[in-house]
């Protein structure tokens, strides 16, 4: 997300919100868009944005929200008292795989043009906008003499469908843990182990306890609880494993072999034990998961 709407996000009394939508039309049209906004906040004429206009239309859009970690299916109501998106549906085929965009600013980013003397009194008018929302439309839901309504959904929708070399499945994230593609995860604010397989914080597990990195495991050093080593791959493409001694006095016990006496730092491949690891960054860069979450059903 942009640096400056985060800082405005923040802001106890931030701007006021701008919406505007794109249909791309390369299916009939090639290089075709049409520009709209629903006319929030006393905006009821064309907003130029980006050097496009984006005209007012009557329309509601709803259901953005997230439900059991699955992408939302929003609809898109649009007004037909004027039969224009009545017509448009027969000539586009009801819009079916169409792409539709959702972008999202605020009013002090609007460039000057939109106000008089072309000057924005509100802000720097730079244009700047939350990260753009990609959706298909999927089906028309409703068509009569007042409203069109439309279903949306996420491109990633495509339950049992195949990527080269990766299986879209559900919940569950196909990268290694720790493997520098993909995953990359090494260390957060100096901790190198976090959570167990099952998402059991360590110092969950260990209370009051300390981890401590002593580097790489030796069987000639004797370990304590909260000790924290790592095993070296046998070769130089697989990740490093990281273990947690639960038990003062350990020594000469292979990590791996013991889970009593050692417990593995190691990912539950779900998004909670993403968030474990990634959460501080996800506002900013989003969470590097593997998997599908809008595939559930």
């Amino acid at each position: 997300m942009d640096k400056i709407i985060h800082e405005e996000i923040m802001k106890l009394e931030p701007s006021a919100l701008i919406t505007l939508y794109r249909i791309n039309l390369d299916q009939k049209i090639p290089g075709g868009v049409y520009y709209f906004h629903a006319g929030e906040n006393g905006f009821g004429k064309t907003i130029k944005f980006k050097g496009k206009n984006y005209y007012f239309h009557p329309i509601q859009v709803d259901g953005f929200d997230y439900v059991d970690e699955a992408l939302p299916r929003p609809t898109l109501t649009v007004d037909n008292t004027d039969s224009f998106f009545g017509l448009k549906t027969r000539f586009f085929e009801d819009f079916i795989g169409y792409k539709f965009t959702r972008i999202r600013t605020f009013v002090k980013f609007l460039h000057g043009d939109n106000f008089p003397n072309g000057v924005n009194p509100y802000g720097s008018g730079g244009e700047q906008t939350f990260p753009e929302e990609v959706y298909n439309i999927n089906k028309k839901n409703i068509e009569n003499q007042s409203i069109v309504q439309f279903e949306l959904v996420s491109p990633l929708e495509k339950e049992g469908n195949e990527i080269p070399n990766r299986k879209i499945v559900f919940n569950v994230c196909q990268w290694r843990y720790r493997h520098k593609e993909g995953c990359g995860f090494d260390s957060r604010a100096g901790k190198n182990a976090i959570a167990d397989a099952h998402n059991n914080k360590f110092e969950d597990l260990l209370p009051n306890v300390t981890l401590v990195s002593k580097g790489e495991y030796d069987p000639n050093t004797t370990y304590n609880k909260g000790h924290v080593v790592f095993i070296n791959p046998d070769n130089t493409t697989d990740p490093m494993q990281y273990f947690v001694c639960t038990t003062n006095g350990t020594k000469d016990v292979n990590p791996p072999t013991n889970k009593k006496l050692w417990i593995e730092d190691a990912c539950s491949k779900s998004i909670a034990g993403c968030r474990l690891r990634w959460g501080d960054l996800e506002n900013s860069n989003g969470l590097p998961f593997g998997g599908f979450p809008g595939t559930v059903q």
